[in-house]
This record gives C-alpha cells, sequence and structure tokens, in this order.
C-alpha cells in the first residue's frame, strides 16, 4: 500500500487507536453482555494485526515483513507443538465458548489441557448400546419411549400430558437408556444479579451397575469434539465435565455434563434436525483442564462469531447448590 493511503485513513491508520478500540469494545462487552461488542472487538484485532502488516511493509519491505510473518508463524507452531509434547495433548489450549459450566468455569476462560489422565467412577458394562433412547417411567410404570430424554421431549412437547406431570413432580420420574438408570429431581436456579430463585427439572443421579452415583466437581473435565452427526458439534469443541467413565468390552466411553445444564449430552435431543449426542470414546477426547486463565479466551471467542454468539444462553444464572 502507498505511504499517502495509509495517510488517507486517518486515525484509524494508528495502532495507538486500534489497541484502544480493542479495549473499549472489550470492557463494553464485559459491562453490557451486549455480543455485538464482541464482534467489534474481533474486527479490531483483525484490523490491528493487517496494520501490523501494512505498517511492516511501509518500512521493510514486503519481501522482509513475508520473511518476519514466515518466522513468526513458525515460531508459534514451534511453541504449539512443544506444549502440546509436554502435555501430552495434540490441542494444548482452548477457550470456553459457553456458560454451560458456570460457576465453576467461566465463558471466555483460555484453558490449558493436560492429555495424561481423565477421572470420573469408572463402571463396567457390557454396552452403550441403547443409550440416546429413553424409556420412561413415572412412580415405576413406563410411561413412554422417547428419543435423547424426557427432558429434551417435554422442552419441545410442552402441551402433553406426561410433560404436565413431568414438570409438576420430576422426582417421580426415572428414565432407562441401555445400562443406565437416570432420576430426577427438583432444583433451584439462582440468578446473581436480581438474587431471584426458580425451580425446574434436573437430573440429579445416574445408576450403572447397581450403583448411583452423583454428579461431583472434582471429576475431571475433559474436551473433546462432537461427531458431525452429533446436536453439538455445531459449537465445535464441548468442554463437559466426566460424569461417568464406561468400559464396554475393548471401548472405553465418557458420560459428559455441563455443569450449568440440567441434563446429560446424551439426553439431549433436537426433534427438528434429529440429532442428539452418544457418548463421548475416549479416543475423541483432546485432554483434561489443567489451568484456566480468565478472560484470555474472549479474544478467540471474537474471531469466531458464529462460536460466540451461539454460546450466549444461560449466562445470568446457574445452579443454586454451588453458590
Amino acid at each position: 500500500m502507498k505511504k499517502d493511503t495509509l495517510d488517507k485513513l486517518g486515525p484509524l491508520a494508528n495502532q495507538t487507536v486500534a489497541y484502544v478500540l480493542i479495549l473499549a469494545f472489550f470492557l463494553l462487552y464485559l459491562i453490557t453482555g451486549a455480543w455485538q461488542f464482541g464482534i467489534f472487538a474481533g474486527l479490531s484485532i483483525i484490523w490491528v494485526v493487517a496494520l501490523e502488516f501494512l505498517h511492516g511493509t511501509k518500512e521493510h519491505g514486503i519481501g522482509n515483513e513475508l520473511k518476519e510473518t514466515a518466522m513468526a508463524l513458525i515460531l508459534a507452531l514451534a511453541v504449539w507443538y512443544g506444549a502440546g509434547f509436554m502435555l501430552q495433548t495434540s490441542s494444548p489450549l482452548n477457550a470456553i465458548v459457553s456458560c454451560s459450566m458456570l460457576p465453576h468455569v467461566q465463558r471466555g476462560d483460555l484453558v490449558i489441557l493436560s492429555g495424561d489422565r481423565l477421572q470420573a467412577p469408572t463402571v463396567e458394562v457390557g454396552t452403550v448400546e441403547g443409550i440416546g433412547t429413553a424409556d420412561v417411567y413415572e412412580s415405576g410404570v413406563k410411561v413412554a419411549t422417547v428419543k435423547g430424554s424426557i427432558y429434551s421431549y417435554c422442552a419441545q412437547n410442552m402441551g402433553a400430558p406426561v410433560c404436565n406431570s413431568f414438570v409438576m413432580n420430576p422426582d417421580r420420574f426415572t428414565e432407562k437408556q441401555g445400562p443406565l438408570t437416570i432420576g430426577y429431581d427438583t432444583c433451584q436456579i439462582l440468578f446473581p444479579k436480581t438474587g431471584k430463585m426458580q425451580s425446574a427439572p434436573c437430573v440429579t443421579w445416574v445408576e450403572a451397575s447397581g450403583k448411583r452415583y452423583y454428579e461431583n466437581i472434582s471429576n475431571d473435565v475433559p474436551v473433546f469434539a462432537p461427531e458431525k452427526d452429533e446436536y453439538y458439534s455445531r459449537v465445535g469443541d464441548i468442554i463437559h465435565r466426566a460424569y461417568l467413565r464406561l468400559n464396554a468390552g475393548n471401548q472405553t466411553y465418557f458420560i459428559t455434563k455441563g455443569d450449568n445444564n440440567p441434563i446429560l449430552d446424551i439426553q439431549v435431543d433436537d426433534e427438528a434436525s434429529g440429532m442428539g449426542n452418544r457418548p463421548v470414546e475416549v479416543q475423541r477426547s483432546k485432554g483434561r483442564i489443567l489451568v484456566s486463565i480468565p478472560y484470555v479466551g474472549y479474544f478467540k471467542l471474537f474471531l469466531s462469531p458464529g462460536a460466540f454468539i451461539s454460546g450466549e444462553g444461560g449466562c445470568d444464572r446457574f445452579y443454586a447448590k454451588y453458590a
């Protein structure tokens, strides 16, 4: 770009102004929560990178700038793969996209992953066949068979008679999915900004091989990539806590759940698309959260507007039991 062309940009050609814009939009996003400010912050980051390249080209020539850019990329790749080797994972860094792990992991956290282990209660089961389809029981009597779960079904069919009963008395309901039996109860949801509470059904235990398991926040939080035909594939990598580890023959699976979600990931079903989620094969795990760094992950999210906007839900609340 010619010198006078940069000059025509006026204040926008000033790198300091561009950095101030990033900071301003970032702070406005944190204060207001409006995703539009996040998108503007992402555009400002792109503009800063472009300005760095343009100013470098003007001062040192395009050949030298391309050489420096290539060296920076090589260094970044060396650091990435070096960190991955030391941490035993192919993906040592990630960012929290959604609010599904509140209040334990915040949206916008940058997380460092480790592939050394993945801790959760381990259960020996014969098969995972049947997981994803729920035989629903009310007070021990079978009342329905649905895809995903009674919760997902009722979220999309609120007028159904069984759903009225489920919403009023979730503790009467259990569902059988393959080797798993899943129990519900009423949970209290806290809205921190207002202090208000709301009651809603949620999963409270899972039974496998004759033993009942409850949520445990000491279980590890893996990062995994959903398969393309799974519902969660629309948001990219998932960072949810391991609820159970299932050994079925020669394969190991994880049952996962977001701390701020009412149901397990395998219980999610979308009738419109016909998509749900399956148990996570251990090979799909990219590692577990080792360390989380607040706010830094937002810069990655601002550059991924699709995932950024889709992760907005549930950010104003979390379960009162974690308060």
